[in-house]
C-alpha cells in the first residue's frame, strides 16, 4: 500500500462533511464553481478559453535496439520516438506549435417562458472542444470528430443539502483532475494523472512485456476507441456545507465508466465516484484563486470489459487518493504562496503504453498495453510550491513520482515496473485576469528497476536468455527519455 488505511480517511472526512449545516460557500469549490450558478452571474453566459502551444521535447529517438534475442524483437523500433516524447494527439514528433485547447460554451440558469417555481432552482453547463486533442482525437489514433462535447449537465438545487447533478461532467477525484483545466498552474499533467486518471478505453490490449501467461486480453488494438477526460455521463449527489470557517463538501456519483462519445460501450455495472474536501477559509483572493487550506479524499472504482475477448471477463479498476492544498497570503506582507501534495494509489486496469513505447511502431504494431487483473498497482506522489510576489508574477515548482506497477499480479512479469519522476520548474505571467503566460521546463528520469524474471521452458514467464534480452533493450529505450520544455498562453472569455 502507497499509504495506510486511505479507504478510511477518505470516508471519515466523507462523514464530518455530511455532519455539516447548510450555509452560503465563499471559498473556491470546484464542485460549486462547476455544478451550480452564482446567484449574481448572468443569467446566461457565453464563455470559454483557448490555449496556444509551443512543446519541445529533447528526448532521443530510439537507438541500438535488439533482436532479445527471441521474441519480441526491438530492432525494427530503431529510429522512432516513443509515446511519452512525442507530441499529444499525433504522437509522430517532439516539436510542434499547436493549439492545446480551444474550448467555448454557455452556463446560466432558465429564464423566460421556460422560468417556473420548478426551473427557478436549475441551472446548465455546456462546453465544446474543437482543438485537436484526446477529446477529438481517438487516443493513439486519428482525428474522429470536428467538435467534441466536453460538459452537458442540468444541476437541480431543489433538496437542502444534497443537489443533484446530471448528464454529461467533470467526475469528482483529484484536484490536479477536478479543477477547471484553464486554472491549472501548469502546462502538463503529472504522469499518474495522464496514464492512470485519464483512462483509454480499447477493444482488446496486449500482453505486458515478459508475461506469455497474462491472459489474452482480447484482440489487441494499436489505438483507442473512447476517452474519458476525467468525465463521465451520470447522476451526482453532491453540496457544500459551511461551519463558521470551514467549508464542507462532498460528492457521491454514479456513471456508465466508458468513453464520453460512445454510444454502446460492454462496461455494464455503474462506476463510482465518492470525494470528501474541508477547507478553511482564509482571507483574501477570489474564485478559483480563493485563500483556503483544504483537506480531500476521493474514490473510484468500476468494472471494465474487452468487446474483442470471447470469454467476457471483467475487470476491476479502483483509483483513490487523499490531498492538501493551502493558497494564503505571508503575514505582513503582499506576498501569497501556494503548498500542495497528494497521494494516489490505482489498483487493476493499469495502463502500460503502447506495445515497446511507440504509438503505431513496429513492435506488435503499438498495440496498447494494460495490465487488467487485480494486483497489478501503481502509486502516484506530488509534491506543488508556488510564490506569488503580485497579481503579475508566479513561480511554480512541482515535484512528481509515478511508481508504475510496482506491484504486479502472478502472470505479470514485475520487469515492467518503471519509476517515472517529473520536476517541473514554472513561471506564469498575469497579463490580467484573463489573459496569462505559462512556461514549463521538466526535468525527467524514467527507470527500469527490476529485471525482466524468468522461467524454466514453458513457465510463466521466457526463459532466461530471453528475459535477459528484454531487459537490455528496456534499457535502452528508458535511457532515450529526456526534458521537456513548454510556453502556453491562456486566453478566458
Amino acid at each position: 500500500m502507497f499509504f495506510p488505511h486511505s479507504r478510511l480517511v477518505c470516508a471519515a472526512v466523507l462523514a464530518a462533511c455530511l455532519a455539516g449545516m447548510p450555509g452560503p460557500v465563499a471559498a473556491v469549490n470546484w464542485l460549486l464553481l462547476q455544478g451550480t450558478q452564482h446567484p449574481l452571474a448572468p443569467a446566461h453566459k457565453f464563455w470559454g478559453f483557448i490555449q496556444p502551444s509551443y512543446t519541445l521535447d529533447t528526448s532521443d529517438e530510439l537507438d541500438g535496439l535488439t533482436d532479445s534475442p527471441g521474441p519480441p524483437d526491438f530492432s525494427p523500433n530503431n529510429g522512432e520516438r516513443l509515446a511519452i516524447t512525442s507530441v499529444s494527439p499525433w504522437f509522430d514528433e517532439g516539436e510542434r506549435f499547436h493549439v492545446r485547447r480551444a474550448r467555448a460554451g454557455v452556463r446560466g440558469v432558465f429564464t423566460g417562458p421556460m422560468r417556473n417555481n420548478f426551473t427557478s432552482k436549475m441551472n446548465y453547463f455546456t462546453l465544446f472542444e474543437v482543438a485537436p486533442n484526446l477529446l477529438t482525437y481517438d487516443p493513439f489514433g486519428s482525428r474522429a470528430r470536428t467538435v467534441a462535447l466536453d460538459h452537458l449537465s442540468l444541476t437541480f438545487n431543489h433538496l437542502p443539502g444534497a443537489r443533484i447533478r446530471t448528464g454529461l461532467f467533470k467526475t469528482p477525484g483529484p484536484e490536479e483532475a477536478l479543477q477547471g483545466v484553464q486554472t491549472l498552474d501548469y502546462i502538463e499533467f503529472t504522469d499518474f494523472i495522464a496514464r492512470e486518471v485519464l483512462e483509454r478505453f480499447v477493444k482488446g490490449a496486449a500482453r505486458p512485456a515478459g508475461s506469455p501467461a497474462s491472459p489474452e486480453l482480447g484482440t489487441p488494438r494499436n489505438s483507442a476507441y473512447g476517452f474519458n477526460a476525467v468525465r463521465d455521463w451520470g447522476v451526482q449527489a453532491f453540496d457544500s456545507f459551511r461551519q463558521e470557517q470551514w467549508d464542507l463538501s462532498y460528492a457521491v456519483m454514479l456513471g456508465r465508466g466508458e468513453g464520453i462519445h460512445e454510444t454502446g460501450g460492454t462496461n455494464g455495472t455503474p462506476e463510482l465516484y465518492l470525494y470528501a474536501s474541508a477547507e478553511y477559509l482564509l482571507p483574501g483572493g477570489r474564485g478559483a484563486r480563493k485563500h483556503g487550506a483544504k483537506v480531500y479524499g476521493w474514490y473510484q472504482h468500476g468494472e471494465r470489459q474487452f468487446s474483442s475477448d470471447p470469454q467476457d471477463e471483467e475487470y476491476d479498476r479502483t483509483r483513490y487518493g487523499i490531498g492538501a492544498r493551502v493558497l494564503a497570503g505571508i503575514p505582513r506582507s503582499a506576498y501569497k504562496y501556494r503548498l500542495a501534495v497528494e497521494l494516489m494509489q490505482a489498483d487493476g486496469m493499469i495502463f502500460i503504453a503502447p506495445a515497446g513505447g511507440v504509438a503505431d511502431g513496429n513492435i506488435d504494431n503499438g498495440n496498447l498495453q494494460i495490465a487488467a487483473e487485480d494486483g497489478n498497482k501503481s502509486r502516484g506522489l506530488t509534491v506543488d510550491a508556488g510564490f506569488l510576489p503580485n497579481n503579475k508574477w508566479q513561480f511554480d515548482l512541482r515535484y512528481h513520482r509515478h511508481n508504475l506497477l510496482y506491484d504486479t499480479a502472478s502472470t505479470v512479469n514485475p520487469g515492467n515496473e518503471r519509476e517515472l519522476t517529473e520536476i517541473t520548474l514554472g513561471l506564469n505571467y498575469h497579463f490580467s485576469r484573463k489573459l496569462r503566460l505559462t512556461i514549463n521546463y521538466i526535468f525527467r528520469d524514467v527507470e527500469a528497476p527490476r529485471s525482466y524474471a524468468s522461467s524454466a521452458p514453458g513457465g510463466r514467464f521466457p526463459v532466461k536468455a530471453v528475459a535477459d534480452g528484454i531487459t537490455r533493450n528496456v534499457k535502452e529505450v528508458v535511457s532515450t527519455v529526456d526534458d521537456r520544455a513548454g510556453v502556453q498562453l491562456t486566453w478566458m472569455f
